[in-house]
């Protein structure tokens, strides 16, 4: 019997749009090897620190602009770092909210404080507040550890403290999704083209 959800952010709660923010990043930044560095699934080079929690926010952005055109701004770098985020997936909201108060609910992410940030401002105009609908948020920044790693998984089972059997866990990335099987995580694979509140059977 599932008594936890674990939603991973970008890709199933909130959606993706990597070719808007590697060309925003190339027009008005002149970022030019963005390419490089930004992935659906994990982030690379500094970008990839950090999400890993190796810099802070205020390196990110020197980083940034040091790949920048001369005279760019910090908030035009965080403009096209943001249009990598594209609005919730409506099927995901509607099954949060569905099955809120029936199980708990709890985010597994790759992520850093610009997207936590935008993520909570997304649920809000959805209804929901970030921190009364999440029990709590393993996010990698914080927790130092990324996906696939089975560190951050070990690390969320502590805070969880539910059998892995008990536990649902759902991902857009198949590699995710593999460490968590190997730990007796259930697992839902999410993408584009379904409608998860169909595939929900917990």
């Amino acid at each position: 019997m599932i008594k936890a959800v674990v939603f991973d952010m970008g890709g199933v709660i909130l959606r993706l749009n990597v070719p808007r923010c590697i060309n925003s990043f190339k027009t008005d930044a002149g970022f030019t090897d963005i390419e490089d560095l930004i992935n659906i699934y994990q982030q690379q080079g500094f970008i990839g620190e950090f999400e890993a929690g190796k810099i802070g926010i205020e390196e990110f952005y020197a980083n940034c602009l040091a790949h920048s055109r001369p005279g760019t701004s910090r908030q035009t770098v965080h403009d096209c770092f943001c249009s990598l985020l594209d609005g919730t997936n409506k099927d995901t909201i509607e099954l949060i909210k569905a099955i809120k108060g029936k199980y708990k609910l709890y985010i597994l992410s790759n992520n850093n404080p610009i997207s936590l940030h935008l993520l909570g401002e997304e649920l809000a105009k959805e209804g929901l507040d970030i921190d009364e609908t999440f029990e709590k948020k393993f996010c990698s920044f914080q927790l130092k550890t990324q996906k696939p790693g089975k560190e951050i998984y070990l690390k969320a089972l502590e805070g969880i403290g539910c059998d892995p059997s008990e536990i649902l866990f759902i991902d857009d990335s198949p590699a995710n999704l593999k460490t968590a099987q190997e730990l007796g995580i259930q697992t839902l694979q999410y993408y584009q083209d379904l409608d998860i509140r169909d595939s929900f059977t917990a």
